[in-house]
């Protein structure tokens, strides 16, 4: 059985995504890797541990559905894995009618 190459979950209001082609230990198999699992660590800091160690890559540690109901929104994960240079995770905030406001406001990204 292959091993999936991302993890993504949902909180109340976000979408997460971890790249495990992008994370070191997933990519490098080192128990101690430079990052130090920067992302756990953050969880555990700032967030309701929701993120854990397992075959070296974090993987959740409550059930997805759980996730959605203790999470604290934290953007934490994504921060600490960009300070170690991996970038391994994204955090999408959907923003409802952002593109209607963009566009009323002629924000399109041309001069």
């Amino acid at each position: 059985m292959a091993a999936t190459k991302t993890l993504e979950f949902e909180t109340k209001c976000t979408k997460v995504k971890i790249d495990y082609a992008r994370c070191e230990p997933a990519r490098s198999g080192m128990a101690e890797p430079s990052c130090g699992f920067a992302c756990v660590k953050a969880d555990r800091m700032y967030d309701r541990n929701i993120l854990r160690i397992e075959g070296n890559r974090p993987v959740l540690a409550l059930p997805a559905e759980d996730v959605k109901k203790v999470s604290n929104e934290s953007l934490s994960w994504e921060y600490a894995c960009n300070m170690t240079g991996n970038s391994a995770i994204e955090i999408m905030i959907p923003f409802p009618g952002l593109d209607e406001y963009r566009k009323r406001m002629n924000f399109d990204g041309r001069g």
